[in-house]
């Protein structure tokens, strides 16, 4: 399966690195991020790249307390729908409700549960595909749940308590100081406990027009995002597979586990072909590798499987009407 988180989300890291006074462009792409993406509405990344973004992020800032420096950037729209969805309801209790719900949105290498123990209300996030995320990410979702609340509720707004399983980083008075509450690590679970009564109170953020505005715009993204995802995930196989030669289908179609039947019925269902993904994958990483790297040109070509450099050429004048170098020297004009 191929896993994708929202590109988004990663705005906040891109800030973050700025603060530090990193270069997030240079970041980005080494990690084999579009950072245009972080502007599109709706685009997604792969998690796997969005992985080596995190790791590459925790080098280059040597910090133990990343991810609390990440959710510090935090807004609403880094969540699509999502986040004004929990700022429009009508309290916390309902806001948890649909961050759970929704939460596929934000990515699916995680899920989310909610359940009631005695005085608390714990939320409870379950690793589907732990290899994939790192300690720091983690600290920036719950980070940023925490700031959510506080923001649609009261700055003074503390949990009863936090649960993770990550090991103590070597600043943990920096996390107790941001959660205001006991934090285990090492714990056998990664969960906020929430005190009930404040969770039933109204917000004063509170506009039930909307969250239902914003519950469809969610909805109608989970749909679009489940009918593109042969697309999605051929795109992320070729990625991958490119720098070794030129691939076929039925290579993509083995590493995905399907049929060339099946690969081509679904991807037709979805309005395309593989001749038609293969085409814009090239097309997006050409202009990428081009526009944001000092690669040589011929070198660009073998990444994206062509054999022979006049070929990328003429695919290149194709798409852009220009030659690479012209189109790399224009850019940097």
């Amino acid at each position: 399966m191929y896993y994708t988180s929202l590109a988004s989300v990663e705005l906040m890291m891109w800030r973050t690195l700025e603060d530090y006074g990193l270069d997030p462009e240079a970041i980005f792409i080494e990690a084999g991020l579009d950072p245009d993406q972080l502007h599109e509405s709706g685009s997604r990344y792969s998690a796997r790249a969005s992985y080596r973004l995190w790791k590459l992020a925790r080098a280059a800032t040597g910090d133990p307390g990343l991810g609390l420096k990440v959710a510090s950037f935090w807004h609403p729209s880094a969540m699509h729908a999502l986040g004004f969805a929990w700022l429009a309801s009508d309290n916390l209790a309902e806001a948890l409700g649909r961050l759970v719900r929704y939460y596929r949105v934000v990515n699916d290498i995680e899920r989310l549960s909610l359940d009631e123990l005695g005085n608390a209300t714990r939320l409870t996030l379950h690793k589907l595909k732990p290899l994939l995320a790192t300690d720091e990410m983690y600290d920036t979702l719950f980070a940023t749940i925490i700031l959510l609340s506080r923001f649609s509720y009261a700055k003074q707004f503390n949990p009863l308590g936090v649960s993770l399983r990550r090991p103590a980083p070597k600043r943990t008075r920096d996390f107790t100081k941001f959660f205001g509450a006991p934090i285990t690590f090492d714990a056998d679970e990664d969960a906020i406990y929430f005190p009930k009564a404040p969770l039933r109170e109204s917000l004063p953020t509170a506009n039930v027009e909307m969250a239902h505005a914003s519950d469809r715009i969610v909805t109608r993204y989970l749909a679009r995002l489940d009918r593109s995802h042969m697309a999605m995930q051929v795109k992320a196989e070729l990625i991958d597979l490119l720098p070794s030669g030129n691939v076929t289908q039925q290579e993509v179609a083995k590493t995905l586990n399907v049929s060339l039947r099946t690969l081509q019925r679904r991807l037709a269902d979805e309005g395309t072909n593989y001749t038609t993904v293969l085409d814009e994958t090239r097309r997006e990483l050409a202009t990428q590798y081009i526009k944001r790297s000092h690669m040589p040109i011929n070198e660009i070509g073998f990444l994206l499987g062509f054999s022979e450099p006049s070929n990328f050429s003429r695919a290149f004048r194709r798409w852009t009407g220009r030659a690479p170098g012209g189109y790399r020297e224009s850019d940097r004009v």
